[in-house]
């Protein structure tokens, strides 16, 4: 099966142009802004036209299976506990679930928070709602989310579904100090309500360095603004071994530098657990008190705290089920005993990511992000390709037509032109064909002799 589909003679390859032309034209599909799941719909129909194996760079879901921890103990808490499931979980998460986060906390990022500002959500894409909506409307005004780009596509989505502004700057331009001094001056028209970031960074894998978070902890307290820290990628940056649980290097994180945070952390990437949907929010204790009363018009209260559980939680999914709940708290706590190093498990990507982006360049690929402050990027998840000359969108139209999927550098944020490649759903037996399909495509891309 495997060796028929992948074609690795490239008998077929390029695919018909005028027939990819035809299909995205009949399902209104424009390349620079197609979202993940309409590529997705594109890339099942060539395959089953075509009869061929599509190589999938555009998903970011985890590659590897999770560890048995996790189900283990929700097939044991089941089991122990038969009416666990007939029982509606606490909104604000079971009491093992929240110690087990402020000590995961304490441990790796060297943080001390109660086991109160703790809240479990249906994945980190719940959390980013509810914590948007409250950033975004704590002050009449304050409703502009701005974005350190690039970003996950779909937080976007969130932000214009709740009726917010959005306002970008793109770390490809700025770092160091003047990314401090241009988050200010975004920061000085007082229309922003909330900053969010990942780090590492979906999808160019830059990581913000301390003094970084330190600049913008400060701006954070001195504008009041509320820091959203989207930390999908816990640890992921394998140029420093974070993965001692008490021991320094800690991860960086802003929380050592304001008290205006949320910081999310799901449990889809860093435990390959995302099938179950969960993550947890850590709110700053002195922002789980804080009152603004514009809040009180959407969450019928005017403390962040009760807004984000009450005003945010309830409404949407009422709870988390606790079967999860004491998968990740299991998870946690095996992290923290030194149990389960899950740092080293998915270390493989960092390693898959080096190989990956030497075939890549081997075939006249460049990097888009390629430099992290100074240093070379970092190997993880993520990683951003271009071709000279070629936008964004025509580059993928290219690689759809040679069986390959990536997401185009537009649909993220980006004011650079370029595909996003994850590295985790292809397999190492198939780095050859990679080799194969790109050499094919810079043929074919190459002009006619005269």
């Amino acid at each position: 099966m495997f060796e028929k589909s992948m074609n690795s003679k490239n008998i077929i390859f390029p695919l018909d142009s005028d027939f990819l032309q035809e299909l995205l034209s009949d399902w209104e599909i424009d390349l620079q802004y197609v979202s993940i799941r309409e590529l997705n719909r594109l890339v099942d129909e060539l395959s089953r036209q075509f009869e061929i194996e599509f190589l999938h760079f555009e998903f970011g879901v985890p590659g590897l299976k999770a560890s048995d921890i996790g189900p283990n103990e929700e097939i044991r808490m089941l089991k122990e506990n038969p009416r666990i499931s007939s029982i509606y979980p606490p909104f604000d998460g079971i009491p093992r679930l929240k110690d087990a986060t402020s000590d995961f906390i304490k441990k790796f990022l060297d943080i001390d928070v109660l086991p109160q500002s703790c809240i479990p959500t249906i994945g980190a894409m719940h959390s980013g709602f509810i914590c948007q909506s409250i950033a975004g409307r704590k002050t009449d005004g304050s409703d502009t989310i701005l974005y350190l780009d690039p970003g996950f596509p779909v937080n976007r989505l969130q932000t214009k579904f709740l009726g917010l502004k959005e306002n970008s700057i793109d770390l490809f331009n700025y770092r160091g100090d003047e990314l401090i001094d241009k988050i200010e001056e975004k920061f000085s028209a007082n229309n922003t309500g909330g900053l969010i970031w990942s780090s590492p960074n979906n999808p160019s894998w830059v990581c913000l360095k301390d003094s970084e978070l330190e600049g913008i902890g400060k701006l954070l307290t001195k504008y009041d603004v509320i820091g959203i820290e989207d930390a999908a990628y816990l640890g992921m940056d394998y140029r420093m071994d974070y993965s001692q649980p008490g021991q320094a290097p800690f991860i960086p994180t802003v929380a050592k530098y304001t008290d205006n945070y949320f910081i999310i952390i799901s449990s889809s990437k860093i435990f390959s657990y995302a099938g179950q949907r969960i993550a947890v929010t850590i709110i700053s204790p002195n922002l789980m008190g804080k009152r603004y009363p514009n809040l009180r018009q959407y969450f019928d209260t005017e403390r962040i705290g009760h807004a984000f559980i009450h005003g945010g939680i309830y409404p949407t999914t009422a709870g988390v089920p606790q079967t999860t709940q004491h998968a990740l708290a299991a998870l946690f706590e095996s992290a923290c005993s030194g149990q389960y190093n899950f740092l080293k498990e998915v270390q493989i990507y960092g390693k898959r990511a080096v190989k990956l982006k030497r075939i890549f360049q081997d075939n006249g690929f460049e990097l888009v992000y390629d430099q992290d402050m100074g240093d070379p990027i970092g190997d993880g998840f993520y990683f951003t390709v271009k071709r000279s000359g070629m936008s964004g969108s025509n580059l993928l139209f290219e690689m759809l037509r040679n069986g390959m999927a990536g997401i185009p550098l537009s649909t993220t944020g980006s004011t650079q032109e370029g595909i996003r490649i994850c590295v985790s759903l292809v397999q190492e037996e198939q780095f050859d064909e990679l080799s194969s399909r790109l050499n094919a495509l810079i043929q074919h891309l190459q002009p006619s002799p005269a």
